[in-house]
């Protein structure tokens, strides 16, 4: 079936203007949820045509970079980026989302943000190199699927300029 969706950039850049941190990317998340009625549900999110960055920062040798997104009704989803020595690498992904937006979830028995928590599975890039991937992957965790795709990311990018490599 045919969904809309809108995709996620966001370019950060440091105290000099400089790019620091690139990231492109699709996606969209299932969540099952209990109903008023104790059914289990399952529902997808997408993002909305505004999707903001606030927060997000670029890190450093010693601070982590944060991609931190928000979406829709009280919706958000970030990602920490640490720096080990010739390379980065995902740590972890914070989804929040909230059944209060009855458009997504129009009889959560649950009410309010909720918060779940996954390590990046994804391995190690090198610096001064972007992480591309066209394909869909999946993390799973608790009663979530997050589903990516199309993903151009690169943390910690070298003189401000994204990689070619």
């Amino acid at each position: 079936g045919f969904f809309q969706s809108y995709a996620v950039e966001v370019e950060l850049k440091d105290a000099s203007n400089a790019t620091c941190l690139y990231g492109f990317w699709m996606m969209r998340f299932l969540i099952t949820y209990e109903s008023n009625n104790g059914d289990y549900k399952t529902t997808t999110l997408n993002l909305s045509s505004s999707v903001t960055h606030n927060g997000s920062v670029c890190g450093n040798d010693t601070q982590a970079a944060l991609v931190a997104v928000q979406f829709g009704e009280g919706h958000s989803w970030s990602i920490n980026i640490t720096k080990n020595n010739e390379t980065y690498q995902g740590d972890f992904i914070t989804l929040t989302y909230n059944t209060n937006d009855t458009a997504v979830f129009p009889d959560a028995k649950r009410k309010g943000p909720v918060t779940v928590l996954v390590k990046d599975p994804l391995h190690p890039v090198q610096l001064n190199t972007v992480f591309v991937c066209h394909n869909s992957y999946f993390i799973e965790a608790e009663n979530i699927t997050q589903i990516f795709w199309n993903v151009t990311v690169e943390a910690f990018v070298q003189n401000g300029t994204v990689s070619k490599k």
